[in-house]
């Protein structure tokens, strides 16, 4: 790591994992680099999560020559949740700021974080910034256009639930992270909604900022979006499993089967299963692709129907195999 002025310990340190996505890192890096924010104020640590690709070879490099506080670890090619953890425990700051490795921050992002978090300093708080889709990115043939916008209201600074919570451009005091654990390692998707579960149960507010922007650059298919339904199918079986006092509410977010359900939605979920299935599913797909740019919204609607397939499915598959061992 490069030393600060004067010894000076880091106020802030952003953690990034990333794992094979090195054009998108190179602009997150790029964009750190141009904070309207003293250097000497942030560190910027990055965990290399076992990228194949020419991802290690540009951190080497981008090391020898930023101006950046910067360092790079090498993590264990887990989840993304345990390679934050392992940037958090390497981390100098009072608070730890998360981006994602396509997450590129505005040029006043980090000093806007840092500002709120001292105005809070004697409260549990976790700040939220605005992450909206690139630009690059606003054409139909993206399989997830608006799903990283947040949905709250125009304020500068107002208070949300804790399930709207997503990682990228996130702040809050690392004791607070370190009291309960940080991330669950286990999961591979879902893991910022269950960590601030946990947040929220040590009465940490969560607070949405419109005003501190980045921009998410994650080009998408449509077999990358069934795909990661698959992931948060798994994730939410294991996290249904550590938290039966949430299986109703998990339930409901992500239209799982479970029998704490009302006989009204096991209803629905029956009649979804008739119509949604391993058999329905690839005439459900092609017909979303034939009128991707003839009729937009339809094709949008059945590609969050094929979606929501994969997590139920991929959720009974992993709840079964759990239940079994």
């Amino acid at each position: 790591m490069r030393k600060t002025a004067l010894g000076l310990q880091p106020r802030i340190s952003v953690v990034i994992p990333t794992r094979n996505r090195a054009a998108a890192l190179k602009r997150v890096l790029y964009a750190l680099e141009k904070q309207d924010s003293s250097r000497y104020s942030f560190e910027v640590i990055v965990v290399d999560d076992g990228s194949t690709d020419i991802t290690p070879a540009f951190l080497a490099s981008f090391a020898a020559q930023t101006p950046l506080n910067f360092k790079y670890l090498l993590g264990k090619e887990g989840s993304a949740g345990a390679a934050r953890n392992l940037g958090v425990s390497r981390a100098s700051g009072d608070y730890i700021l998360f981006l994602d490795t396509d997450t590129i921050p505005g040029s006043d992002l980090v000093r806007k974080h840092l500002s709120l978090q001292n105005k809070f300093a004697n409260s549990p708080v976790c700040i939220m910034g605005r992450v909206s889709m690139s630009p690059e990115l606003e054409v139909v043939s993206q399989a997830r256009l608006w799903e990283t916008e947040l949905d709250a209201g125009d304020g500068r600074l107002e208070k949300v639930d804790w399930w709207t919570y997503r990682t990228a451009n996130t702040s809050l005091k690392r004791e607070l992270y370190q009291q309960i654990g940080g991330f669950n390692p286990k999961l591979i998707a879902a893991e910022d909604t269950e960590l601030a579960y946990r947040l929220a149960q040590r009465n940490v507010r969560f607070y949405y900022d419109s005003s501190i922007h980045a921009v998410h650059y994650h080009p998408m298919t449509i077999d990358d979006y069934l795909f990661k339904g698959t992931m948060y199918g798994q994730a939410v079986a294991c996290w249904y499993g550590e938290s039966p006092e949430l299986r109703k509410d998990l339930a409901k977010r992500y239209g799982i089967y479970a029998v704490e359900i009302s006989t009204g939605k096991k209803i629905k979920y029956l009649l979804r299963a008739i119509f949604v299935n391993r058999f329905t599913l690839p005439f459900i797909v092609l017909c979303g692709r034939t009128c991707r740019n003839i009729w937009f919204q339809v094709s949008d609607s059945l590609y969050k129907c094929a979606y929501r397939y994969r997590v139920r499915r991929a959720f009974r598959e992993s709840l079964s195999t759990v239940s079994n061992n």
